[in-house]
């Protein structure tokens, strides 16, 4: 006898296709390990499973297997004009394109079209974006904030815009601390910590922390290392924290002078380590010590956070954190179907995805100093 009726096993698998268990072309579990799993009759799935593909959910290939079929059920009956946009720093930046593909997954399956842009950190084009948004009447945006405290008045009248047009909208990968937008993030605190004892471990005291603003992400990364020198038992000393501000959080166009900034600094603070809040400041960081004819890791070790990046793009292997990108993308996607199916309770203000370490080759014994 099931122990599992076919109409529970039915509406338990409809639950965990909208909850993103399986996505894309990811192939479901066969109906045998659906039987194990559930303690019923292969019949029974079987009963369950044809019932979805009648109802346009799943799809079946007899050689393939049991697929989900994309863009059948939230928009059925709906005033929607199933459109959602995702804006990024960079479309061509891989760990940016990693998180739309996990956006685009979910929206496949939610009957959802994805409208990507790219902002480049200008509050001008994110102001296009909102508006356009607003003129196709999108359902959704997913962003991620652009930190611009000297028009933060401009920018909290573009996300007011939005939500006041009925737009529900979704942070990705940082957050405003005074909001109540919903946003979803890495673990920044627990990686960089971790980050942080391995050098301790290695009998680094003097660690530089670099950044170039006062983004929530980077400051969560601060903190994870002043909490691994508290539970360590060491001060921390404030000049270890290195504010070199940028005019524009992608500095490209300003690595020269960011580079001349980092190297005095250097120059100036005896270390033994330093820990880039992220892979440009670390390719910056990489500039400077080959100038200051510094090797990693027998004069200076480093870590970063967006290793892989890094990584890729200089064939290196520094120590560092992988942000799970697709996870932030599909997590954010999954925050905003539950806001548009008016699942507000299945939400929180903020989730956190977890990060890898990469345990590379840059990390050496402190040197005296």
């Amino acid at each position: 006898m099931s122990t599992y009726p076919y109409l529970k096993i039915k509406e338990d698998i409809k639950k965990r296709i909208l909850e993103g268990e399986w996505l894309g072309d990811t192939r479901l579990p066969s109906s045998r390990d659906f039987a194990d799993s559930y303690r019923s009759s292969v019949n029974t799935v079987e009963k369950a499973i044809k019932e979805l593909c009648a109802e346009g959910l799943l799809k079946r290939d007899s050689r393939r297997g049991t697929f989900i079929e994309t863009g059948v059920l939230s928009l059925k009956g709906m005033n929607r004009s199933g459109l959602v946009a995702a804006s990024v720093i960079g479309i061509d930046n891989p760990l940016w394109a990693t998180a739309l593909r996990g956006i685009q997954d979910v929206l496949n399956v939610h009957g959802y079209h994805l409208l990507s842009y790219s902002d480049d950190r200008s509050l001008d084009k994110l102001e296009a974006l909102v508006k356009s948004a607003v003129a196709k009447r999108m359902d959704g945006v997913i962003l991620s904030p652009i930190f611009d405290w000297s028009h933060g008045e401009r920018n909290q009248q573009l996300y007011d815009l939005l939500r006041n047009n009925g737009i529900k909208v979704v942070f990705l990968d940082r957050h405003f601390y005074n909001s109540d937008i919903p946003f979803v993030t890495s673990d920044n605190v627990a990686g960089a910590y971790k980050l942080t004892k391995m050098l301790i471990d290695k009998g680094h005291r003097r660690i530089l922390f670099i950044r170039n603003s006062d983004l929530s992400t980077l400051n969560e990364r601060l903190l994870g290392m002043r909490q691994a020198f508290l539970d360590s038992g060491l001060p921390f000393d404030p000049e270890l924290d290195v504010l070199i501000p940028s005019e524009f959080e992608n500095f490209s166009d300003e690595f020269d002078s960011f580079s001349d900034r980092l190297a005095e600094v250097i120059r100036k603070l005896p270390c033994t380590a330093i820990f880039t809040a992220n892979d440009q400041i670390a390719e910056a960081a990489i500039t400077v010590l080959d100038r200051l004819n510094l090797r990693i890791p027998d004069d200076l070790s480093l870590v970063t956070y967006d290793a892989r990046n890094l990584n890729l793009k200089y064939k290196l292997d520094v120590t560092g954190v992988n942000q799970p990108f697709y996870d932030m993308g599909r997590t954010a996607a999954l925050q905003l179907m539950n806001l548009l199916d008016s699942k507000e309770h299945l939400y929180v203000l903020g989730q956190i995805c977890q990060a890898e370490i990469n345990y590379g080759t840059s990390i050496g014994k402190a040197r005296e100093l």
